[in-house]
């Protein structure tokens, strides 16, 4: 999968900002949700999106293949979005609808 690097730091920036406010120096931590992060420099930024985007496709693998979910892939799942400032989906919720509609017959 591509990411477009600059445009995800683009609006992290903008989502942090709205969230705790521009005066938040790279390092500060702050709270989101149920986590601790720092306000990320833009190297920092882009291990800590790979890392989201690598535990987002842990959670889809397993659910692709009908593994049982662990509450830790959960916690990971959304401290890796708390650090890019991410609400995280629900995980259910992330792939709902990708199958159909269960109920209609063809």
């Amino acid at each position: 999968m591509s990411i477009d690097v600059e445009r995800a730091w683009e609006s992290y920036e903008i989502r942090f900002n709205n969230r705790f406010g521009a005066d938040k120096s790279t390092g500060a931590y702050v709270k989101f949700g149920k986590h601790m992060v720092q306000r990320l420099d833009r190297k920092t930024f882009e291990a800590r999106l790979e890392e989201y985007v690598r535990w987002h496709q842990e959670c889809k693998t397993a659910l692709e293949s009908g593994t049982t979910i662990s509450d830790a892939l959960i916690l990971e799942f959304e401290e890796a979005a708390a650090w890019i400032a991410l609400e995280p989906p629900k995980v259910l919720d992330m792939f709902k609808g990708e199958m159909g509609d269960p109920l209609a017959t063809e």
